[in-house]
């Protein structure tokens, strides 16, 4: 985590972006989704080394703020840990009932992880 990503870049965990409260992370889960139990050690995380603030995006990722260059290293350190695997590739949004929606005409979700990979 050498440089931080310029203003309208899509920040990551690998690439902080910084901003008016200190460094902004995403988060995409490649599970699409995270249990209570981890979700809550993940909101300690960002309590411990950003301002505390965790958001959900527009678009599903998980944002935490005011973190410092320092502390996202950390905070990265303790999503590894936790074993949450987060997307680097590119953001491919398909619907929150793809592949359960019986009036679907086909499933999106293989398309979808071809072209993140």
């Amino acid at each position: 985590m050498n440089a931080f990503s310029r203003r309208g870049a899509c920040p990551a965990l690998s690439a902080p972006m910084q901003t008016g409260d200190g460094l902004l992370v995403r988060l995409n889960p490649v599970t699409g989704g995270l249990a209570p139990n981890l979700l809550i050690r993940l909101g300690e995380s960002a309590l411990r080394h950003g301002n505390g603030i965790m958001e959900v995006t527009a678009r599903g990722s998980l944002q935490i703020r005011g973190l410092s260059a320092e502390s996202a290293r950390m905070l990265a350190a303790e999503v590894d840990a936790l074993g949450i695997e987060v997307r680097t590739s590119v953001p491919v949004e398909i619907g929150p009932l793809a592949g359960i929606d019986p009036e679907e005409i086909a499933d999106p979700r293989p398309l979808a992880e071809r072209i993140r990979t």
